[in-house]
């Protein structure tokens, strides 16, 4: 994990969710993943992006914040059906996501619950490497750093707390966080953003 961050590959990640815990109930709604390739190029013709079957109602505490109706998910593939497709498009990269512990918590636990491997190298999150690299911010939520980098972006389809409109921007915010860090460092080694290996 000592090898420059420009030879890795990230797969960055959004989640939208019925609730707070899988472990207390809440099922995944909807994930979406944006490629960053060697070099830190952003693939967006190499999206990955679905709704899932909670098979449970989605309550209209979480509906208020992604908008996802029952009616939206009631077709669409439930998580053991997503999983080894999401598994694929994710191997042997690096997960990214903002507050990645919510995120991955999702996916490891259904990864333990259907007896999958998880095939990720190790997690970034981009809340606390945005802390740690520009100090002083108010606020270090997505929508203050998509303010903060005046990012403006229009996806068709989609918008804020939808999963790759969130997966899409924080791609965005996690290659400008790697560029000013790189400027202060010269090279820049994966250890360095790390938060936890899998």
């Amino acid at each position: 994990m000592n090898n420059e961050v420009k030879s890795y590959k990230f797969t960055v990640v959004d989640t939208e969710t019925t609730g707070l815990s899988p472990y207390k109930g809440a099922r995944l709604v909807e994930i979406a993943a944006v490629r960053l390739d060697e070099g830190l190029n952003i693939r967006l013709d190499r999206g990955f992006s679905t709704l899932i079957n909670p098979k449970k109602p989605i309550p209209f505490q979480a509906y208020k914040i992604h908008k996802i109706s029952d009616e939206m998910v009631k077709d669409a593939p439930t998580i053991e059906e997503v999983l080894p497709h999401f598994s694929k498009y994710v191997e042997n990269t690096v997960f990214v996501a903002h507050n990645a512990p919510f995120d991955f918590k999702f996916i490891d636990y259904f990864y333990k619950k259907t007896g999958m491997n998880c095939p990720l190298i190790a997690v970034i999150d981009t809340l606390k490497l945005s802390r740690r690299i520009i100090p002083g911010l108010k606020s270090y939520s997505l929508d203050s750093l998509i303010q903060h980098f005046n990012i403006k972006l229009k996806i068709n389809g989609s918008y804020r707390h939808r999963a790759i409109y969130d997966a899409l921007h924080t791609a965005i915010i996690f290659k400008k966080l790697i560029e000013i860090e790189s400027q202060r460092k010269g090279s820049l080694l994966l250890s360095d953003l790390v938060s936890y290996c899998y």
